[in-house]
């Protein structure tokens, strides 16, 4: 608005690697704004290892700066903490810190964890909940504290299948976490006819008299695909047997609609994305000593997560076949971060539930190259 400073107001973020999420409260705590932005590090790169390799250039794409100018229009209060959440990386860039460390074995963060962080940069007043991890974010720990897993009797699982997907395993007996490497595929804006959801984006395909069918956003005609348009294309196309199990397209393509299609290519990076995932809940299961049958409650999250088609999800294998109750929110890290900010009290939970997560790392596993390769392939799993 520009309209000067809203007394007591307070700016919220969730710094993801593809989208920055943001929201104005009042003073009363009532979200009266929402926003979201393009990341501006990603002309370095679209994931957070290629960030880090171009540190020097990611520092300059001005993340800070985002917040910054959206504070000053929206009129938030400079006396007010910022809360902000973000992934491990994206958290080292926002705080001042160097990601370096991240790079390499032993793969050392800058920033401790499990302890609320704060720090002043271009004259905001930042404080994040803790980190959970090396490569797991305060965004994870905000998106616990708002589904309640840490609070649950019954074992519960959480995907975030972002860019830098988090996936989180447990009860309130203590939770397992894990980073996996999802990719931009989800997002959709990598792929040839990818976009993010919008007016003209495929947003999901189903089967009818025997022909695939498209739902277009914006009461328009089909012009690219975004993230939950992908996952519906690939399931129907595996259904009606243009794509097999190993990702072989017939034909090299699947046409959805005179201007959008998967390409071969498209499909492998799905394939990859829904290997990220679906290898990080098996072994997550695994270090657990739990199965599928175990899991009560699924909560799935994120921009993609809050869109998928559920079956569809289970039918290319990103998520396991299981009687658990299933919930989808949209943000649930940001949602956390303004629980805190609404009640500041919250940030000594939060504190006690990172307290309750161990980090699994699966790159240091000897079983994730095959888990990976195995859960690849699109098939149905339990």
């Amino acid at each position: 608005m520009g309209a000067g400073v809203r007394a007591r107001s307070r700016l919220v973020a969730d710094v993801g690697t593809t989208t920055v999420s943001l929201a104005l409260l009042d003073r009363a705590g009532r979200v009266v704004r929402r926003r979201e932005l393009p990341n501006p590090q990603q002309c370095t790169g679209a994931d957070v290892l290629s960030r880090i390799a171009a540190e020097r250039a990611a520092r300059s794409a001005g993340l800070v700066d985002v917040l910054r100018r959206v504070a000053d229009e929206w009129g938030a209060d400079p006396r007010q903490e910022v809360v902000a959440v973000a992934n491990t990386v994206m958290a080292h860039f926002l705080l001042g810190k160097s990601p370096s460390g991240l790079g390499y074995h032993p793969y050392r963060s800058r920033l401790s964890r499990r302890r609320v962080l704060r720090a002043v940069r271009a004259g905001l007043r930042l404080v994040m909940p803790p980190l959970l991890g090396r490569f797991v974010g305060s965004d994870c720990c905000a998106a616990i504290l708002a589904s309640g897993i840490h609070r649950s009797r019954r074992l519960a699982l959480l995907v975030d299948a972002g860019t830098n997907g988090e996936v989180a395993l447990g009860d309130r007996n203590g939770i397992l976490v894990c980073s996996t490497a999802a990719g931009p595929a989800f997002e959709g804006a990598t792929l040839e006819c990818g976009s993010l959801a919008g007016p003209g984006a495929v947003r999901s395909v189903s089967i009818s008299d025997g022909r695939i069918q498209v739902h277009v956003g914006g009461r328009r005609q089909p012009e690219s695909i975004c993230g939950s348009g992908v996952l519906d294309a690939v399931a129907a196309g595996l259904k009606f047997g243009k794509i097999d199990r190993s990702g072989r397209v017939a034909g090299g393509r699947l046409q959805l609609a005179p201007r959008v299609w998967l390409s071969q290519a498209d499909i492998r990076e799905v394939q990859l994305a829904v290997g990220a995932v679906g290898a990080a809940v098996r072994l997550l299961l695994r270090s657990r000593g739990a199965d599928t049958k175990d899991i009560r409650q699924v909560v799935v999250t994120g921009r993609f997560g809050a869109a998928l088609n559920i079956e569809s999800a289970v039918a290319v294998g990103l998520l396991p076949e299981t009687t658990a109750s299933v919930r989808q929110h949209g943000n649930l890290a940001l949602r956390g971060a303004v629980m805190v900010a609404r009640e500041p009290e919250l940030m000594a939970e939060a504190e006690a539930l990172a307290g309750k997560c161990r980090e699994v790392m699966l790159s240091g596993r000897q079983d994730f190259e095959s888990v990976f390769v195995e859960q690849m392939e699109f098939r149905r799993w339990r």
